[in-house]
């Protein structure tokens, strides 16, 4: 018993022994690695962008389409990330009524499908023919980014010659080599390797300066660049090389606000705010107001609206429902008898035909029509009176009817009433039998 005893407390004092040693000579640390864009960074390319105003003391906030304007108070600022989101006249109408009472719209004029060759674009875009700026080629073509940047994270080296199926390999390879952790304390600089002749940089109030990197690769053009006293000139445009003839960027004073305009719609994505000075850049820009990010007009899925107007859809169904038995419940009272399907005899059928044919004012045709046949047959058709009468004498003779009655009935009035037209018809068919 002594000896377990002895055994129990020396395992203790081991384990309290281990206890310090490892609380002694341990260490906390912690280590921080970026592992790409998270989900909502992903799907919203301007994420950064509404952070950073967020901080500065603005409202950000994201719009569906461009009917916010209806509700948008005259202070506010809205980016609209594609000109093509105005996509008629109407539209165009309302955002410039908009800024002229005291709102600033930053809008991306529309690139894609821009021909070097053609010069221009085959869309319409309403709001630049309505400002006067068309789309000129620019500078070389710009690659701020590999596509695979997002997902590896900023401490992935990849180069735009790369394709992704090397970027992926090389990115595997460094990931197992023994030096990936001291690679990955490397600092990348915050700024890209740009040509300064490449950089605009524009005063500020205080007279600091900053520097702005857009992509030239489409420029814009007005005729107020070369000549400020232009109808519509823009008030302020800054050049990337000073021999060019169209600018990145330029703003234009409509009433009471402002509209800028520029064909760089990378510059305040969340893989470039964070270049040279663009994030103040965008400070500047903004109003006191809400600032709304119109960046891509959002449909609802099938799924949503289905849900959204489900109460809608049954409550139609069965008002269908309930009316489809309104209609069929109408016969009240006892049940009637079937009708006969006996056949009717030849005599009835015929009755019914004439009387039908009488309330429908075709007996007259009828009557013609027996008559025209009989004369063609007895060739009178255009008989003078003699021969009218001998054939008279001779139709007397072989059915027995009167003169009179036989001129009445092949070159009289037609009948009027019902009793003359049977008579007229039975005379008719008298003298068709002896023929």
């Amino acid at each position: 018993m002594t000896v377990k005893r002895l055994v129990i407390g020396f395992a203790l004092l081991l384990c309290a022994a281990l206890v310090w040693l490892f609380l002694t000579f341990f260490e906390r640390y912690t280590e921080e690695k970026d592992r790409g864009w998270g989900p909502e960074a992903r799907r919203n390319l301007f994420l950064a962008a509404e952070h950073y105003l967020a901080q500065v003391g603005l409202e950000p906030r994201q719009a569906e389409n461009i009917s916010i304007l209806n509700g948008l108070s005259p202070n506010a600022t809205l980016f609209i990330a594609n000109s093509s989101q105005a996509y008629n006249s109407q539209r165009v109408e309302e955002l410039l009524q908009w800024v002229e009472s005291g709102g600033h719209a930053i809008v991306v004029a529309r690139t894609a499908g821009f021909d070097s060759e053609e010069g221009g674009s085959a869309e319409r875009d309403w709001l630049l023919e309505n400002l006067g700026v068309s789309i000129v080629e620019g500078h070389e073509e710009y690659r701020f980014e590999h596509p695979l940047q997002p997902l590896l994270g900023e401490d992935a080296e990849l180069s735009p010659e790369q394709s992704p199926g090397e970027a992926m390999r090389e990115y595997n390879r460094k990931i197992d080599e023994a030096e990936e952790q001291a690679e990955t304390k490397k600092k990348k600089p915050r700024n890209p390797d740009v040509e300064p002749e490449d950089l605009i940089t524009l005063p500020t109030a205080g007279g600091a300066e900053i520097q702005l990197h857009f992509d030239a690769g489409q420029l814009l053009y007005h005729e107020g660049i070369d000549n400020s006293s232009a109808e519509g000139a823009p008030v302020f445009f800054a050049k990337v090389w000073r021999e060019d003839e169209a600018v990145p960027f330029m703003q234009f004073e409509r009433g009471q606000g402002v509209i800028t305009l520029l064909t760089d719609n990378t510059i305040w994505q969340s893989h470039r705010i964070g270049h040279f000075d663009h994030a103040y850049f965008l400070q500047l820009l903004a109003g006191s107001g809400d600032f709304v990010f119109l960046t891509r007009p959002r449909f609802d899925s099938l799924g949503f609206l289905a849900k959204k107007y489900a109460s809608e859809f049954f409550i139609s169904g069965l008002l269908a429902l309930l009316g489809w038995l309104v209609l069929h419940a109408r016969r009240f009272g006892p049940l009637q008898p079937p009708p006969e399907i006996a056949r009717r005899s030849l005599l009835e059928h015929i009755s019914a035909c004439g009387h039908y044919y009488w309330r429908d004012d075709q007996c007259e045709r009828l009557l013609r029509g027996q008559r025209e046949e009989l004369l063609r047959r007895l060739g009178a058709a255009d008989a003078n009176a003699k021969t009218k009468r001998k054939l008279c004498q001779h139709l007397s003779d072989a059915t027995g009817l009167s003169e009179t009655k036989l001129v009445a009935c092949l070159w009289g009035t037609p009948a009027t009433s019902e009793e003359t037209f049977t008579e007229q018809m039975r005379n008719l068919q008298r003298i068709e039998a002896v023929l």
